[in-house]
């Protein structure tokens, strides 16, 4: 029981939530901010290739799967959770870390 309360500290505690932050700024140098840099040019993909090749999907089509891959009903749950036990704290530092983790770690290999 002592190995789990301690795993629980280091998982959970702030190590984990500095090395979160972290990771994010480290993508950001490194890719040189990404959202903002290629923003523009993001939608004008997005939104400009309506056709696919024979056999193929849309970019569209792509954006939405891939979503619908990464956004399932256990994250869902997750944030009703969050907000029922963490009030309002849970939503800025859920805006915190998904602005500064997820949108540098899926648009890595995208860009």
């Amino acid at each position: 029981m002592e190995v789990v309360k301690f795993a629980n500290g280091i998982l959970w505690g702030k190590l984990m939530t500095w090395l979160l932050l972290g990771t994010g700024v480290f993508y950001s140098i490194r890719l040189w901010i990404p959202q903002f840099h290629h923003f523009g040019h993001t939608f004008k993909v997005l939104f400009g290739s309506r056709r696919s090749e024979e056999g193929g999907i849309t970019s569209f089509q792509a954006l939405c799967t891939g979503l619908a891959a990464q956004v399932g009903t256990g994250n869902i749950a997750g944030v009703a959770t969050a907000l029922v036990s963490g009030g309002p704290g849970a939503v800025f530092w859920m805006w915190v870390t998904a602005g500064n983790y997820f949108c540098r770690g899926r648009s890595s290999p995208v860009v």
